[in-house]
């Protein structure tokens, strides 16, 4: 049986995060109901949406 979407393979990294950051992260986590790893996977979406936008790939217009 195919896994959905969501539950696509993942690869464990170990972060050396700044610990005030995590704890924010954290604390958001908590109020909006969602894991930490939820978090933190929609930011670096995010980010690389940014970058993917200001710097398109030439001809992909």
């Amino acid at each position: 049986m195919a896994k959905p979407a969501k539950e696509l393979a993942k690869k464990t990294y170990a972060l050396r995060l700044n610990r005030g950051l995590m704890l924010e992260v954290q604390h958001l986590a908590l109020d909006q109901d969602r894991y930490v790893n939820e978090m933190i996977e929609e930011a670096v979406r995010d980010f690389l949406k940014k970058y993917r936008e200001k710097n398109p790939k030439k001809g992909a217009e």
